[in-house]
This record gives structure tokens, C-alpha cells and sequence, in this order.
């Protein structure tokens, strides 16, 4: 790991908290112009979209992923915002996540982002709070199914509810803008990635090419508005589930004694236990188990794990939490 010297990381802390995305809309922070109250269009107001709205969304490319070194600032193991604990991932890696997402405008635009990038609310980036910097995601909007690729180059929003905040322009590209925060699903895209996905589409691509379009038939119902909405979702890639590979490691590695758990429940009654084991194990959670207490009044108790260190352990505590479930740490 990386040794950092005091001035540095006191100036990487300052670049964390001085990220645009750092000072959360509707949340106390120490901003001098710290969000009020949010009025139409889903912004506070001293945020919003920019004076002059004309801007031709379509002219404006997705962020294009590279393989780039991570950033020198905003990329600490782990760091303090509003009175929580962050963990950086050290590999954005196979990281896919859903929830809502939020965008930031005008109030930050030309302030200096965690990256020390200053933030440029005409490009299509956006802020995440553990996603290393800089990293690539697709972000699909799962109202409309429309999509845009960003760079992560920003930490937070550190609003309740919220994964991921984007650029003005990404909310406009995706349907954001209009309602504040809708419900999304990103995953980490890289050159690699992009490449394998091209290779998929091509066989597709000529099988289209050769086979003529059907000309529609003349009784065929005209699609509504939402019914077009709904088919754009239903073609967009998959919902792949939480992978707990967005941790640092798999259950275990590394941790020899295997102590190290994390408890979501604890039950009398065993069938809610394995309830609970199948929403954890659909929502992509790994090395879950059901442990049965030994007394005269049986409890079965829901935990993952063992984890490689405290570190690992910590992380997917805030993941578990991040999906709405409880995290206790156990050791066994």
C-alpha cells in the first residue's frame, strides 16, 4: 500500500471534502452556500441546471474508457464524510450496483472535483463514493432504459439513497434532470470490456444487415408513448445482481481462522432464516449461511462470510447496509 506523507494525505482529505459532490443537497455540510430547500425540477436552490439550457445533448459523446492511472488525490483507503467511513475499492473490477441516482449543476461547476479535476458540469462524469477515481461505468436509467457511459472522477453523493451523482448533461442525456433522482443500475465498463461487447454485436449486426426490414402491418396497433419505454428497457443488457466481488475479496481469503463474519438476522423461526438467505443470495451476496444456536430456545442466525481481514469485513458491512440490510460483526 501505497505511504502517504502527512502533508499529502491532509491535502488528499481536503480534496475529498472539497469534491463537489462531497457537500450533499438536502444534508448539513460546511459549505458557505450549503443547499436550502429543493424547488421544481428536483434541485436545491442553489444548484440547478445551467442559465441557459439550449444545448444539443446529442452532440455531446459518452466519456470514452481508458486504461488510465489512478488519480494521485481521492483515492485514500478510506476517508470521513458527514460522520461515516468510506472504503475506497482498490479495483473497480466487475462492480455493478443498483439504486438511485442523483446530478449536481451549476452551484459546483469550475470547482475542483476529488480528483483535483475541476468539475465541468457539459461532460459526462459523475461522483461515487467508493468506485476508485478515475473509473468507467454505464449507467442505465431503469425508468426508460436509456443509457450513457461516465467517468467517476468525484467523490459522493453523500445523500441517503443514493449511488451515484451525475453531471448535468449525464442526467439530462439519461432522463435525470427532470425528476432529481430516478432508480439506475451501473457497472464498471473498461477498454477490454467495450471490445468484447463489439465482438457480440457484430454477428448481430450482420444477420440484421442481410435479413430485410418486415414492412408493419397495417392492423398492428401503434405503440404508446410508454409502451416504447418499457420495450427500450426490456432491451437494454440484463440487471446482473450486486456481486459482493464489488468487495475486495471472496469470503475467506486469506483469513485462515475464518472468524470473521457479518450477521444480517437472527430468527426463531427457521423458515424466515432461509428467507432472508435467498434475498441476500439473489441479490448477489456470497457465503451466506444459516448457523442454528445450540439452548433451550434454538435462534438461527443469517451471516456471511468468513472475511480476509477487518478491512474486507467493513467493506461489505457498507455494502449490506448500501441494500438495505443490517450488518453486525460476529466472530466464530
Amino acid at each position: 500500500m501505497m505511504r502517504w506523507q502527512p502533508t499529502l494525505a491532509l491535502t488528499c482529505a481536503a480534496l475529498i471534502v472539497a469534491g463537489c459532490a462531497s457537500q450533499p443537497r438536502g444534508s448539513s455540510n460546511t459549505s458557505a452556500s450549503s443547499p436550502q430547500a429543493s424547488k421544481g425540477g428536483g434541485y436545491y436552490q442553489n444548484d440547478g441546471p445551467p442559465d441557459d439550457e439550449n444545448i444539443d445533448i446529442d452532440s455531446i459523446p459518452d466519456a470514452v474508457p481508458r486504461d488510465e492511472p489512478y488519480s494521485r488525490y481521492g483515492n485514500p483507503a478510506s476517508y470521513e464524510a458527514l460522520g461515516k467511513t468510506y472504503y475506497v475499492l482498490p479495483s473497480a473490477a466487475g462492480f455493478t450496483q443498483t439504486g438511485r441516482a442523483s446530478w449536481y449543476g451549476k452551484q459546483f461547476h469550475g470547482r475542483r472535483t476529488s480528483s483535483g479535476e475541476p468539475y465541468n458540469m457539459f461532460k459526462m462524469t459523475a461522483a461515487h463514493k467508493r468506485l476508485p477515481i478515475p473509473s468507467y461505468v454505464r449507467v442505465t436509467n431503469l425508468d426508460n432504459g436509456k443509457q450513457a457511459i461516465v467517468r467517476v472522477n468525484d467523490r459522493g453523493p453523500f445523500h441517503d439513497g443514493r449511488i451515484i451523482d451525475l453531471s448535468y448533461v449525464a442526467a439530462r442525456r439519461l432522463g435525470v434532470v427532470a425528476h432529481g433522482s430516478v432508480p439506475v443500475r451501473i457497472e464498471t465498463v473498461t477498454p477490454a470490456s467495450m471490445r468484447a461487447e463489439q465482438r457480440e454485436r457484430s454477428p448481430n449486426t450482420q444477420t440484421a444487415a442481410a435479413t430485410p426490414p418486415r414492412r408493419p402491418s397495417a392492423s398492428a396497433p401503434r405503440a404508446t408513448p410508454a409502451a416504447s419505454a418499457r420495450s427500450a428497457a426490456a432491451a437494454s443488457p440484463p440487471a446482473r445482481a450486486i456481486k459482493v466481488a464489488n468487495r475486495i475479496d471472496s469470503p475467506g481469503a486469506g483469513n485462515a481462522e475464518g472468524t470473521l463474519y457479518l450477521q444480517t438476522g437472527a430468527f426463531g423461526d427457521p423458515s424466515n432464516a432461509q428467507r432472508l438467505r435467498k434475498r441476500l443470495q439473489h441479490a448477489g451476496f456470497a457465503g451466506v449461511s444459516v448457523v442454528e444456536s445450540n439452548g433451550a430456545n434454538t435462534i438461527y442466525r443469517v451471516q456471511l462470510g468468513p472475511y480476509a481481514d477487518e478491512r474486507t469485513r467493513a467493506l461489505n458491512g457498507q455494502i449490506l447496509r448500501e441494500q438495505g440490510f443490517t450488518a453486525q460483526k460476529v466472530d466464530r
